[in-house]
C-alpha cells in the first residue's frame, strides 16, 4: 500500500503574533520547537523511508529536529513552498485594516479564487501541488514517504490525491501536531490524521475540520 504522510512546521514568533507568513520566514518559537520534538517522537513509530520538505526555514528548522529520529535525510522541494500571502505577509490583521482596508474580508468571503496583492491564490498552489504529489506517489513505490511543509500547502496536495473538492480543502484545519496520511488501497486515495496531543491515539479516518475558520491561527 502505497503511504505519503504530511507533517506542518512547529509553531513559529510569527504564529505567535497572528503575522501572516506566506514566503516570508520566521524561526519556530519555544513551543514550536516542543510540538516538532513531540511529533518527531510519533514519526518514530512511522514506517517511513524518504522525506521533501520545503525549503523555508521554519519546515526546515523542523525537519531538522525530525531528522534526529529518523534514518534517512530529507529533499527540499521549492513546490512545498508555502501559499503565498504577498504584500500581506508581515502584517496581523490589524494592521492589514489599516494598509489594505477590505481586503481581507474579501479574503475570507472568496479563499480559494481571492489573491492578494503580489501574491497567490490557494487555486494557484494547485498546479505546484499536484507536481509534489505526483513526485510523491511515484517514490511512495519504494516506500512510505514523509512531507514536511506547511498548512495550506499540505492540505492542497494531499486533497488533491484524495480528489477532495475546493469547498471542502479550505475548510480543513492543519494543526501543528497533527500527523496526516494519505494511503492508496488500490481504491483510491484515503485521508486520516493523527493528533499527536492525544496520548494512546492513532490515525482516524477523514480530517479535522475547521470549527470557526476566521478565528484560526492565521501564517502558514
Amino acid at each position: 500500500m502505497k503511504t505519503i504522510y504530511f507533517v506542518r512546521h512547529g509553531q513559529t514568533e510569527f504564529n505567535l503574533q497572528k503575522r501572516l507568513q506566506g514566503w516570508r520566514d520566521s524561526p519556530l518559537s519555544s513551543e514550536g520547537t516542543e510540538q516538532v520534538k513531540r511529533v518527531a517522537k510519533a514519526v518514530e513509530q512511522l514506517d517511513a523511508m524518504q522525506g521533501f520538505v520545503s525549503p523555508l526555514g521554519r519546515a526546515q528548522q523542523t525537519a531538522q529536529i525530525i531528522r534526529e529520529h529518523v534514518s534517512f535525510d530529507f529533499e527540499a522541494l521549492d513546490d512545498l513552498r508555502e501559499v503565498s500571502f504577498g504584500d500581506f505577509e508581515g502584517n496581523t490583521l490589524p494592521e492589514l485594516d489599516v494598509k489594505f482596508p477590505g481586503q481581507w474580508e474579501q479574503r475570507q468571503n472568496n479563499k480559494w479564487t481571492y489573491c492578494p496583492p503580489g501574491g497567490e491564490a490557494n487555486c494557484d498552489a494547485v498546479e505546484r501541488g499536484q507536481h509534489a504529489i505526483e513526485r510523491f506517489a511515484k517514490e511512495a513505490e519504494n516506500g512510505p514517504v514523509l512531507v514536511v511543509a506547511h498548512f495550506a500547502i499540505n492540505r492542497i496536495a494531499f486533497s488533491l490525491l484524495a480528489g477532495i473538492e475546493p469547498d471542502t480543502i479550505i475548510q480543513i484545519n492543519v494543526p501543528h501536531e497533527v500527523i496526516y496520511r494519505a494511503q492508496d488501497d488500490g481504491n483510491g486515495w484515503q485521508v486520516s490524521h493523527w493528533d499527536t496531543r492525544d496520548k494512546g491515539s492513532s490515525f482516524q479516518a477523514g480530517w479535522i475540520t475547521q470549527v470557526r475558520p476566521e478565528n484560526q491561527p492565521i501564517g502558514g
